[in-house]
This record gives C-alpha cells, sequence and structure tokens, in this order.
C-alpha cells in the first residue's frame, strides 16, 4: 500500500513539473515585449552610428581622394597627350607629303 501511495505521489510531482516545464516554453516561445522591439531598434540604429557610418564616411572619403588624384593626372597629362597628338599628326602629314612627292615623277 505505502507503494502505491509513493508511485501516485511520485506521478503527480513529474505530471506538475512537466506541465511547469511546458509553462515555461510557452513563454519563451511568446512575441517580446514592447520594450525588447524598442531596445532592439535603438540597438540597431546606435551599431549603424558607430559602426556602419563611420565606414560609409570613410568610403566617401577615399572616392574624394581618388577623384583628386585623377584631376591632378588629368591636369598634368594633359599637355603630353596634346603634344604627342600633335607629334603623330606631324609624322602622317610627313608620311603623306613624302608619299605624294615619290608618286610625280
Amino acid at each position: 500500500m505505502k507503494v502505491l501511495v509513493a508511485a501516485l505521489v511520485l506521478l503527480c510531482a513529474c505530471q506538475l513539473q512537466a506541465a511547469l516545464v511546458r509553462r515555461q516554453a510557452e513563454e519563451e516561445a511568446a512575441p517580446p515585449p514592447v520594450d525588447d522591439f524598442f531596445t532592439r531598434h535603438f540597438q540597431s540604429l546606435s551599431d549603424f552610428v558607430t559602426k556602419d557610418l563611420p565606414q560609409k564616411l570613410q568610403a566617401q572619403e577615399l572616392r574624394s581622394q581618388a577623384e583628386a588624384y585623377l584631376d591632378r593626372a588629368n591636369k598634368q597629362l594633359a599637355p603630353l597627350a596634346q603634344e604627342l597628338r600633335s607629334n603623330v599628326l606631324g609624322l602622317f602629314s610627313s608620311l603623306l607629303d613624302l608619299g605624294k612627292g615619290e608618286g610625280q615623277p
């Protein structure tokens, strides 16, 4: 008889423990409260301002430096390109004149 009562008490205790675990699992699966919603969004905003935004600003700085470098290179190479163009045109015109002179005996 004592064994039957002990088994019944043990069965009730296990049932209560299972109900408690089930309730805790349901509470964890519940949607987050409104405070967590705002906390997450403020945290993501904070991360953006402290981590992502400086990287993007650095990218803009690099872009402006690259544009400045290209402008300087263009200013330095433009006279050289103009001189090369005039030399090539002079060479072709000399070759054409030489060809015309040989073609007329």
